[in-house]
């Protein structure tokens, strides 16, 4: 078996959705809204702090998609172990809406992921892989439907 692009996407959604949905609603929630917050911090302020850090460093071995890839974790990472958002961890709600949250989750990550490459960059990426292809079409999708399922879900519960 050849490791593709695809095999890795596929991986990443199955242990994203099976990490969140061990972890509960509430961690998946706080999850779910560190990636919004992390992906608006990086959009609208990667290029500042590429700038920034791009006129005190000595080395060019750095790039603007790893810049904002680094804001977009670090918020996700500060906002769900130092602050109020870290949510509790196991709780009542049924695993199925968990295994949901998880998979939105993995799929707005990868959606904001592929929205910080470069465009040569991205077309290079989506050529090679169909899944990402497929994310890359319906990103909007994937950007609202982890809010539209908050909404089903809490009249479900």
């Amino acid at each position: 078996m050849t490791l593709s692009w695809d095999l890795f996407i596929i991986v990443f959604f199955a242990v994203t959705t099976g990490l969140l949905s061990v972890l509960g609603r509430g961690k998946s929630l706080s999850i779910l809204l560190g990636s919004f917050m992390g992906y608006v911090v990086a959009t609208e302020l990667g290029i500042m702090v590429f700038d920034q850090a791009r006129r005190f460093s000595h080395t060019e071995s750095f790039s603007l998609f790893l810049v904002k890839l680094a804001l977009f974790f670090a918020i996700i990472i500060v906002l769900n172990a130092k602050t109020e958002l870290s949510g509790k961890g196991g709780d009542d709600s049924s695993m199925i809406i968990n295994l949901i949250y998880g998979f939105l989750a993995a799929g707005f990550i990868t959606t904001a992921v592929l929205s910080f490459l470069e465009p040569g960059e991205k077309a290079n990426l989506l050529a090679s892989s169909n899944i990402l292809t497929q994310i890359d079409n319906f990103k909007l999708i994937w950007i609202v439907a982890p809010i539209v399922f908050l909404f089903v879900a809490d009249f479900l519960k």
